[in-house]
């Protein structure tokens, strides 16, 4: 499977005399871009070691690939730059495994002999490539030997700057065509607070931070804070005072409810088709995605998001008693979000807004002392962990109002434009491998939970007939009164019911149950 990475190596290594021909900071640039790939491929056998699927250090390679030719491309020539760029880009999109582990190894000990043999310019090519051989083989041997984690590049060889001669955040920033990482230092604030720490979604945000950090070798710093809610985090993000935020859109006002259909509404698409719809262009010739552009497009807001997690399908939450038609749900209370409290209340319930801001401990208190009928979050890991099987036995399904509940990374536009196009995609690859992971974790560990609610004396019981069918009588109302008191809404609902109607017929005819 690593063949095409190989040949990278081996045609680098062929062409390494003409590397040292070059000038003393060039070549510099050139030694930096070789250790970088070096290094990702050595913490993608670390993950490996530790029976991890490196998704988003091994995608780094996608950035290397798109840079080679900027990087080398002058030296080597263009058509051999175009040949090894496209080799790079092709072993990106193949995950490796831990049987890949030797040649990856010997990829690295390649590149990082690569990088010492250009940085000392030699005039007869004989010696280069002994030198290139000898950096090599003990390149190989060291990371075999359980050296992945030495990351010091202080040798009299390389030569290279310390952190404390790097160029400062406040100093002129690089043009996006640059070959060398600028520094970057943003803030990104998030709606989940530690109240909800045990969750698997609260870790979310953190780990863009942490992949874009990482891929970036520390020169793209994205600090986050715990504060805000979201229509909050959204105006500033668009106003220009912070350069991001993570948020889930649903949780805001009706002036931005067109948004809610790119993030979860009731009886919508499923998790698969949720992805599909988020990536969706119906411009092929525009750079944004539908839904990215109706933040701009629509509502004018200076901003560009990044979906950046997913809870997957979930379940209808905890109920203080057992239900069977809508009668017994009548004038009850219940805590909700978004359209699928809109539905709610059409049904007869009252819903936690009523009693304005409440957080989740919250709910779960008014839930237990008998204040809140039933209180929804997502679904058995986070669900147990929060303690909601303290506070109520009848656990009911399917949550049809959140079918396939999508969060966002929002971005300043003005931010994202002063980006170079490699932390651009940096960004990008840091969001989708984020989203991927979340959404994973979430169906993984939601199967592992599930068994162990029975042992806790919970009932699950799946919604009645009655109910689910005026559920989804009433969601359609509801959908329809919007798009008739809402211009921007009924633009977006009538694309997605038409998205929806040609991806559900590609998934019915796919579907296989048995």
């Amino acid at each position: 499977m690593l063949g095409e990475l190989l040949e990278v190596v081996n045609k680098l290594s062929e062409v390494s005399d003409r590397l040292q021909q070059t000038g003393e900071a060039r070549r510099r640039r050139i030694a930096d871009y070789f250790l970088s790939i070096e290094e990702c491929l050595c913490d993608s056998v670390e993950q490996l070691k530790n029976n991890q699927a490196p998704n988003s250090r091994w995608g780094e390679l996608k950035v290397y690939a798109r840079k080679l030719q900027t990087t080398i491309g002058k030296e080597i020539g263009k058509d051999t730059a175009e040949e090894l760029s496209l080799l790079l880009l092709s072993t990106a999109k193949n995950i490796p495994t831990k049987n890949d582990i030797p040649s990856i190894e010997t990829a690295a000990g390649t590149f990082k002999g690569l990088a010492n043999t250009v940085t000392t310019k030699q005039t007869e090519n004989n010696s280069s490539r002994r030198g290139l051989l000898t950096y090599s083989i003990v390149g190989a041997l060291g990371l075999a030997g359980g050296l992945l984690l030495d990351r010091i590049r202080s040798s009299d060889s390389i030569n290279q700057p310390s952190n404390d001669d790097l160029p400062l955040t406040d100093q002129p920033i690089p043009s996006a065509d640059s070959e060398t990482f600028p520094y970057f230092s943003w803030e990104m604030h998030t709606f989940l607070s530690d109240s909800v720490s045990k969750t698997i979604l609260f870790n979310a945000p953190q780990q863009v931070c942490d992949r874009v950090r990482d891929m970036t070798q520390n020169r793209f710093d994205i600090s986050l804070k715990r504060t805000g809610e979201t229509e909050e985090i959204l105006r500033k993000v668009s106003d220009g005072e912070i350069e991001c935020g993570f948020s889930g859109i649903y949780y805001s006002t009706p002036k931005y409810k067109s948004l809610f259909l790119g993030c979860a509404v009731p009886f919508g698409l499923t998790p698969q088709e949720q992805t599909a719809w988020l990536n969706y262009r119906k411009d092929q010739s525009s750079d944004l995605t539908f839904v990215q552009s109706l933040y701009s497009e629509r509502l004018n807001l200076n901003i560009i998001p990044f979906p950046a997690a997913a809870t997957g399908g979930q379940m209808g939450g905890w109920f203080k008693e057992r239900i069977s038609s809508i009668d017994d749900l009548k004038d009850k209370v219940m805590r909700i979000p978004g359209l699928g409290a809109e539905v709610i209340k059409r049904i007869g319930m009252k819903t936690h807004e009523e009693f304005g801001q409440i957080t989740v401990a919250e709910s779960i208190q008014r839930l237990q002392d008998g204040r809140f009928f039933a209180v929804e979050w997502t679904s058995p890991y986070d669900d147990l962990e929060l303690g909601l099987d303290k506070a109520a036995k009848f656990y009911y399904y399917p949550g049809w109002w959140e079918p396939s509940t999508t969060f966002d990374v929002q971005v300043n536009m003005d931010s994202w434009g002063q980006l170079p196009s490699s932390y651009q995609e940096i960004f990008r690859i840091a969001c989708q491998e984020t989203y991927t992971s979340i959404l994973t974790e979430y169906d993984q560990k939601n199967s592992l939970a599930l068994q162990e609610i029975p042992n806790r004396g919970i009932e699950i019981i799946k919604f009645s007939p009655e109910i689910l069918e005026v559920a989804q009588r009433e969601t359609k109302n509801t959908l329809e009164i919007n798009a008739q008191q809402d211009e921007n809404f009924k633009e977006v609902y009538d694309e997605w019911l038409a998205f929806k109607g040609r991806i559900r017929d590609w998934s019915n005819l796919t579907r296989i149950d048995y």
